[in-house]
């Protein structure tokens, strides 16, 4: 990282518990269609709440005779319909990374705190919506579950785990394994039963193909948006014989004006930016992009306005 800020390098409790006093104008769960600003001009649906089965009543003028029920209707000879009450409720299951490769940052902040100011605020929209929310906090050695609730003390627990794993985030951690997503993504499948909503967060590297084969089973039956988080830097890196990068105590001195370095660094970013596209584009997932360079509530604003939708 190059001149990052101080207070943007960790995150802690009190910062991401006080995105819950912040006004949040910002649609966690749009309704209808909405653009994915990764894919470009690239229309995906979003379910929305889900419809629970109230009563069967006899058919009257001016019901929807979409929800006549068939085989009551032969039983009785008369028409009959289902009637439905909008569900109250929902479960928001937030899996977020604090990975290794979230450790990174130029200017503002580390992806690593942008994911978890993401975490928090989409957290605490959900709970003023009447959602319940739930968790995955992943790296590269652990993941941690928590279970969909509508409880502010569950919110804070998520909050403290966020906190506890970004904290372990140092330069020189040498893990890359990045299994643990997969098999996170294989309990959550299961818990996420139909129509609630997933929100991937984080920059996308720990995404394998049986992550994104998970996504898709996920989203078969549920919302899913990705939030992709990046630095500016990572884009084009800036050429010099002689980088320094530092996490304020460790440093490395990386030659990124090596010209057979800036092709394999281009040829990686941009595998990484066609996966998600492609799992964008297959499931019809909106994606959201979080610049770390700007607040994330300005960014989720811009994109997920309750006026305007994704853009």
């Amino acid at each position: 990282m190059m001149n990052l800020k101080a207070e943007g390098v960790y995150v802690a409790l009190s910062e991401l518990l006080r995105f819950g006093y912040m006004p949040k104008n910002f649609n966690i769960r749009p309704n209808g269609a909405v653009l994915s600003k990764l894919s470009g001009r690239h229309s995906s649906g979003m379910r929305g709440r889900g419809m629970d089965f109230s009563e069967m009543k006899q058919y009257v003028q001016g019901d929807d005779t979409r929800n006549i029920d068939w085989k009551a209707t032969r039983r009785t000879g008369k028409p009959y319909i289902r009637v439905y009450n909008e569900e109250k409720d929902r479960n928001v299951w937030l899996v977020i990374s604090q990975m290794n490769t979230m450790f990174f940052g130029s200017k503002e902040r580390m992806k690593s705190v942008s994911a978890a100011h993401v975490a928090a605020l989409m957290a605490f929209k959900a709970l003023e919506t009447g959602d319940r929310v739930g968790a995955v906090v992943y790296n590269n050695d652990d993941v941690k579950f928590f279970k969909a609730t509508s409880s502010k003390n569950n919110v804070a627990q998520i909050m403290t785990e966020i906190e506890r794993q970004n904290r372990l985030l140092k330069a020189t951690n040498s893990n890359n394994h990045t299994v643990k997503l997969s098999e996170a993504l294989k309990t959550l499948s299961a818990l996420a039963k139909h129509d609630d909503l997933v929100v991937l967060i984080g920059d996308g590297r720990a995404i394998d193909e049986e992550s994104a084969r998970q996504i898709t089973r996920i989203n078969a039956h549920n919302d899913v948006i990705g939030v992709l988080v990046y630095d500016p830097m990572e884009e084009e890196i800036f050429p010099s014989s002689s980088l320094f990068l530092t996490d304020g105590a460790e440093t490395t001195d990386l030659n990124s004006a090596d010209k057979s370095f800036q092709k394999r660094y281009k040829e990686r970013r941009q595998s990484i930016k066609s996966r998600f596209r492609y799992l964008s584009r297959k499931n019809a997932m909106p994606v959201v992009t979080i610049n770390t360079h700007y607040p994330v509530l300005e960014q989720l604003y811009e994109q997920l306005s309750l006026g305007r939708g994704v853009k």
